[in-house]
């Protein structure tokens, strides 16, 4: 039978509202509601997703959308068009969501009491068998040896009002634990939606006190195991990060991060996400006064000290405008690479590429190269490599470069992750022991005429 079949028996046209709870709690209206839930996941894990800074600042959402269609082409406009960027937080999922949970509660009410599933005055088709009584047994006594000889087969007896029929059922445990299980999982990510909180991608430099916020009154401090270079050989994701736990400047705790495994401490979740060559840049005047610097990241806004980090991923290309003197609208568009950052000297109208390049097989460690560009030229006027901390200088100026490591963490609380951990275990739990066996359900009905029993037996529902 297929689904459409199934659906239409479900229809009552007498009681509307018997119809429609029978459809509410269906098993095909839950795998229904579940196919198009988990469809949307995958729309929302393969597409990207619009960032919520994006959604709540015009500046920042054009950006996204030209690096969006920077990265997929003609692909971006559908994506943009038909709103699939915007699936994850869509009224669509959370609508589905909230009537798969209603699917899920009510159907869990007919799991524990289904008797009224089957009004005593509408038996449904099934299988009828006659049996003689004996003349001093009563109807209750007869149904009393039944509901016996179904105990001996561990079926849960629930008796109709009238005491005509009987209702029971088996294994229908495993079928009510995937329910809870998937009530539990839905109630988690609503609440980590509610009350979670994540820093991402979080650098920490060899010795860095950062403060975790949040109230926790906690600070945590990273030690990156480092080779004899101080840079390893490259951006390696499985090297350990040292955390260690400060509370008023006292060590309150201590936990190490490898291999993309996460750590907990005081209700903190903690996540490696990799370690990364980064490359501290300064900037002086003859006379010792430090320069105003830029870079890509930091758009608009200046520093005397900038933070470059490089990366060996294939990430796309991303193209950058920037402001090079502070008045005037004028820009510079990079083509930039994920082992490339630039800085920019608004004062001196000049420009500097630095390169990351892992190191090869015969050599010990990375090596950095540095180019130096005026204006609008394409050719660089000074270039330099160096794999250590140096001070050249450019343009009369000096320049210090240092190379670091550091740990790329993400951390936060999420009260709903336990909730969703037990909700899934129990989820698959009650999946695979359902798979091996099967939620029996049978309805008998008595009638009773000159001395012999008519049974009318009924396995499972409309519904089932």
């Amino acid at each position: 039978m297929n689904t459409r079949a199934r659906f239409a028996e479900l229809l009552n046209p007498e009681d509307v509202l018997d119809s429609l709870w029978r459809v509410l709690t269906a098993p095909h209206t839950t795998m229904l509601l579940l196919i198009i839930i988990a469809a949307l996941v995958c729309v929302a894990t393969l597409i990207p997703q619009r960032p919520a800074e994006a959604v709540s600042d015009p500046s920042a959402n054009s950006l996204w959308l030209v690096s969006v269609r920077e990265s997929y082409g003609t692909a971006a406009d559908w994506f943009i068009g038909l709103r699939l960027v915007d699936a994850r937080r869509s009224v669509l999922l959370r609508g589905l969501t909230g009537l798969l949970t209603l699917n899920l509660l009510l159907g869990l009410v007919d799991l524990i009491d289904p008797r009224h599933l089957l009004p005593p005055s509408r038996p449904p088709e099934g299988q009828t068998l006659t049996a003689s009584t004996l003349l001093a047994e009563t109807p209750q006594q007869f149904f009393d040896r039944v509901k016996e000889a179904l105990r001996a087969h561990r079926y849960r007896l629930l008796a109709g009002s009238s005491g005509s029929w009987l209702y029971a059922d088996r294994f229908i445990l495993f079928v009510a634990l995937a329910y809870i299980g998937l009530l539990l999982t839905i109630g988690g990510l609503a609440l980590s939606e509610r009350t979670a909180w994540w820093e991402e991608d979080v650098t920490l430099r060899p010795g860095q006190v950062r403060p975790v916020g949040h109230g926790t009154g906690l600070a945590l401090r990273a030690e990156v195991s480092e080779g004899n270079d101080g840079l390893g050989s490259g951006n390696r994701d499985d090297e350990p990060t040292e955390l260690i736990f400060l509370r008023e400047d006292q060590k309150v705790g201590q936990t190490t991060l490898r291999d993309h495994a996460p750590a907990s401490f005081a209700g903190l979740w903690f996540y490696p996400t990799s370690t990364e060559p980064v490359l501290l840049v300064q900037a002086q005047d003859s006379e010792g006064r430090n320069l105003a610097l830029q870079t890509p990241q930091t758009g608009a806004a200046r520093f005397t000290q900038v933070e470059l980090r490089f990366r060996e991923d294939d990430s796309p290309r991303y193209l950058v405008v920037l402001d090079l003197r502070f008045g005037r609208q004028l820009g510079r568009r990079f083509e930039q690479k994920p082992n490339e950052q630039y800085v920019i000297v608004p004062i001196r109208d000049l420009s500097v590429r630095l390169v990351y390049n892992p190191p090869g097989p015969a050599e010990a460690a990375p090596t950095f190269q540095v180019e130096a560009f005026r204006g609008s030229e394409t050719s660089p006027f000074y270039q330099h490599l160096f794999t250590s901390k140096e001070l050249v200088e450019i343009a009369g100026d000096r320049y210090t470069f240092e190379p670091q490591r550091y740990a790329v963490i993400r951390f936060g609380r999420d009260p709903g992750l336990a909730i969703i951990f037990i909700g899934a275990i129990l989820t698959l739990a009650g999946m695979s022991l359902s798979a091996g066996q099967r939620l029996r359900r049978l309805w008998v009905v008595a009638h009773f005429a000159e001395g012999e029993a008519h049974l009318h037996f009924t396995s499972g529902t409309a519904g089932d």
